[in-house]
């Protein structure tokens, strides 16, 4: 059924595609005319009194939408609060028994048939990945039906008022030209940092530090207390430990996605989980890119990376960076492998030390040296680890590490990331929709999509990896 706002949608963008068709029929050679221009600039202003009206009718659309989910709610609510949570999960609940007000057992609405999911996990509080699933995707339509009101549905509101999760969907925010947006609930801020931590490798070997502002400083140990022999009835020598600070300062890094307009609670379980890993993955991606490539530059939110750092040291005379063989690597040797081991101090030698590099590097330089050293089996190499060791440590594999050979290139790293960077997470993770954005390149209003954007705040900082001297926590091979 077209609705009034569709009317006014499509009288807008008639008027619009109008104005355009005669602005691109000017040329060098024949430039518009007075009357042309006349025209266009018509077409433009009742544009924006349309605009005007359907901003209007999109908000009498809200507030009678509001209203009644009120009523339905309302209407629907036993008098009972007991009884009210057991008709929200579809029927009694295991652990939950006479006179218990305050359990906290989550299931499936009745009606609602589980579909297997993947990207939520069981968590600490026990509840069910699948209901999780659910709970996120009814959250996010909540959340559109608040942004566009020809999305709203009683339904979905009633459940998100119900859980708990009505003021994390409607509340605070902002807006701009994309649509309002609000801060993911706690509840999923925890789903998402463990899927970007199981998708990504920064979150998983730097320091992790919260931060509760903007910004943070973070005091760094650069000197240790000394140990003196002491004469009878002789004075102590006095040593001091030495300080210095680290500041992070988040950086806001944001994803354009898309998803279908066809929203209903029965396919909340595949939209939360569809979107959740869409997310994730972004964030995740990004965050490696910029921990380990991070060259400063506004690509990166002016997070310089640990290859960039390692870089600026000179391979062969540095320590922590012992030059291969050749500038290939074909040339790269196990003794090459083994020196990086040896460069690494002994503090840094920790249960979290690991070996981070690309998959290809892994399968066509690593493990190649590993077997023609020889004393592995057919059997064990045909049946495989899904941890590869080498040289007795972990081998973390990064795709955005470089996965091609190439000269003066660092392409496998080593050591205890934790002792010499820093991930500074912000959180305060924010979704926003829209069905007028561009994603693409291409209208989701004309596609009959809805946009999504998601923003987080993060920082990095590499603060220790060594110098042209010594060895620091992080070392590395480069090619020659």
């Amino acid at each position: 059924m077209t609705t009034k706002i569709d009317q006014l949608r499509a009288k807008r963008l008639e008027l619009l595609n109008s104005a355009e068709s005669i602005t691109n029929s000017a040329t060098d050679e024949t430039p518009l005319t007075d009357e042309q221009v006349a025209q266009a600039e018509a077409a433009i202003t009742e544009a924006e009194k349309l605009k005007l009206e359907i901003d209007a009718e999109a908000e009498r659309a809200s507030k009678a939408a509001d209203l009644h989910a009120k009523i339905t709610a309302a209407k629907a609510a036993p008098d009972n609060p007991q009884i009210r949570k057991i008709v929200a999960m579809g029927g009694l609940a295991s652990g939950m028994y006479a006179g218990q007000d305050t359990a906290k057992v989550y299931a499936l609405p009745k009606g609602i048939r589980r579909q297997p999911v993947q990207n939520f996990k069981s968590s600490d509080d026990g509840m069910d990945p699948v209901v999780r699933a659910y709970r996120f995707g009814m959250w996010a339509m909540a959340a559109i039906g608040k942004t566009l009101p020809q999305y709203q549905n009683p339904r979905i509101e009633a459940y998100v008022r119900d859980q708990g999760l009505l003021n994390a969907a409607h509340g605070e925010g902002g807006s701009d030209s994309t649509g309002s947006h609000v801060l993911v609930p706690d509840e999923f801020s925890t789903d998402l940092i463990v899927l970007r931590e199981q998708y990504g490798v920064a979150r998983r070997v730097l320091m992790n530090e919260p931060m509760s502002s903007e910004s943070k400083t973070v005091p760094r140990q650069t000197g240790a207390l000394t140990a003196y022999f002491v004469a009878e009835s002789a004075a102590i020598t006095e040593s001091n430990m030495s300080f210095d600070n680290v500041t992070l300062v988040a950086k806001k890094l944001a994803v354009l996605a898309r998803m279908s307009n066809e929203l209903n609670a029965d396919s909340a379980i595949s939209i939360g989980d569809r979107l959740l890993a869409d997310i994730a993955w972004a964030y995740a991606n990004k965050e490696d890119d910029c921990a380990f490539n991070g060259d400063g530059m506004s690509t990166y939110g002016h997070i310089t990376g640990i290859r960039t750092q390692l870089g600026t040291l000179t391979a062969g005379t540095a320590p922590g960076v012992p030059q291969a063989a050749g500038s290939t690597w074909s040339s790269i040797t196990l003794a090459n492998l083994e020196s990086v081991v040896a460069a690494l101090p002994q503090y840094a030698d920790t249960p979290r030390t690991a070996w981070v590099a690309h998959r290809s590097f892994a399968y066509n330089v690593m493990q190649k040296l590993a077997l023609a050293s020889g004393g592995v089996t057919s059997q064990e190499v045909f049946n495989g680890n899904r941890v590869m060791m080498f040289l007795g440590y972990p081998v973390i594999m990064s795709q955005i590490m470089p996965s091609t050979t190439a000269s003066g290139q660092i392409p496998v790293l080593f050591g205890d990331y934790s002792l010499g960077g820093k991930f500074g997470n912000r959180g305060a993770e924010a979704i926003s929709f829209s069905d007028q954005a561009t994603v693409g390149g291409e209208s989701m209003w004309e596609r009959d999509q809805i946009g999504v954007r998601a923003t987080e705040r993060f920082d990095v900082v590499i603060h220790d990896f060594g110098s042209d001297s010594a060895a620091g926590p992080i070392v590395c091979l480069k090619t020659t």
